[in-house]
């Protein structure tokens, strides 16, 4: 059992992207840490035929070996259909069509997708996921966006939308990520909690994507202070270098 779920993980880990994307003006990075050997979260990113880059956080309920594979057919549905489906809500619903046949009320997915243009313009919509965060460089403040909608695999017929128009200028960073990072406990119970995730966001804003993600994950381990490490952590840095 333990050779077979070591097998699991590293098909799983080969599923997350290996490399950045190319598209101009943009940095990303992406970080993803299972609870166990297997996990229900992951992210990804995937170049469209239009220039655009489509990329995803999603959050499968529970963790270990059932929930990762209802994350790999996420996965599968997300990039045989975002190529066919230009507008980011449309998509969603699509996804949540096909999962609900699949899942059958056994498992739902929170899910935000964000569609890169060259041009700085960031579409954002969220399937019940949240929160997202977004440093605006010009005034030092970040903007918390919420889980819109129902999470996939809830309702066939639930809809999504419409999707948040972001300009992101240089030096701009948006931060996607799972509740595991904002729900990590200390010793005494306390969540570490989206404002303080706020705070480290703008105190790195300035460092490479990578690194930003680095400073989060060690602060929310510091604030732990030994804590064990209860649900999927999992984040993606999107940063703005260039207009």
């Amino acid at each position: 059992i333990e050779r077979d779920l070591e097998v699991a993980r590293q098909i799983q880990k080969g599923l997350l992207p290996d490399a950045s994307p190319a598209i101009p003006g943009f940095e990303l990075a992406g970080l993803n840490r299972p609870a166990e050997q297997t996990g229900g979260d992951y992210y990804d990113w995937q170049a469209l035929p239009d220039g655009r880059v489509a990329v995803v956080m999603a959050d499968v309920t529970g963790h270990g070996i059932g929930p990762a594979l209802v994350m790999a057919v996420c996965r599968a549905y997300a990039r045989a259909t975002a190529p066919l489906d230009p507008d980011p809500a449309s998509l969603l619903g699509r996804l949540n069509v096909l999962l609900s046949a699949d899942a059958k009320g056994a498992r739902f997915v929170t899910l935000a997708l964000a569609m890169l243009d060259a041009d700085g313009t960031v579409e954002l919509v969220s399937a019940g996921h949240g929160p997202s965060f977004l440093y605006r460089a010009a005034t030092g403040q970040v903007e918390q966006f919420g889980g819109d909608g129902l999470p996939l695999a809830v309702l066939p017929e639930e809809s999504y939308g419409p999707s948040r128009r972001l300009a992101m200028r240089e030096g701009d960073v948006l931060v996607m990520l799972t509740d595991g990072l904002v729900e990590w406990q200390d010793p005494q119970k306390s969540q570490f909690g989206a404002d303080r995730l706020a705070a480290e966001i703008a105190r790195h804003a300035g460092r490479p994507a990578a690194e930003l993600l680095g400073a989060i994950d060690q602060a929310v381990k510091h604030f732990a202070a030994g804590s064990p490490q209860n649900d999927d952590v999992t984040a993606v840095c999107i940063r703005r270098t260039a207009v």
